[in-house]
């Protein structure tokens, strides 16, 4: 081992590097205003991940997604004392 980084690891810090969030001097007072709001602590570790590990970590929410679907989707069957979904509207997002 040479001790060098080895490339994933050189890779987040290159993304660290190029999208370091510190504020510059001169910032705009409108864009202070909303960044009272953001977490930037979030940002800042996702840039940390290589992009493969960023898709996981979508993939992972997807299915987690799906699985609050069903769960939901299972509720109203129960609720509704049968096993016939409710009509959809096909104009509301949340009937998919």
């Amino acid at each position: 081992m040479s001790g060098e980084p080895d490339e994933p690891a050189r890779e987040k810090e290159a993304v660290a590097r190029q999208y370091d969030l510190a504020p510059p001097d001169d910032c705009d007072p409108v864009i202070e205003v909303y960044k009272k709001d953001v977490d930037r602590t979030l940002l800042r570790e996702n840039l940390k991940l290589t992009v493969e590990e960023r898709f996981v970590k979508f993939e992972r929410f997807l299915e987690f997604a799906q699985e609050l679907r069903e769960a939901g989707r299972k509720a109203r069957q129960t609720r509704s004392g049968h096993g016939a979904e409710p009509p959809r509207d096909p104009a509301d997002p949340r009937s998919v």
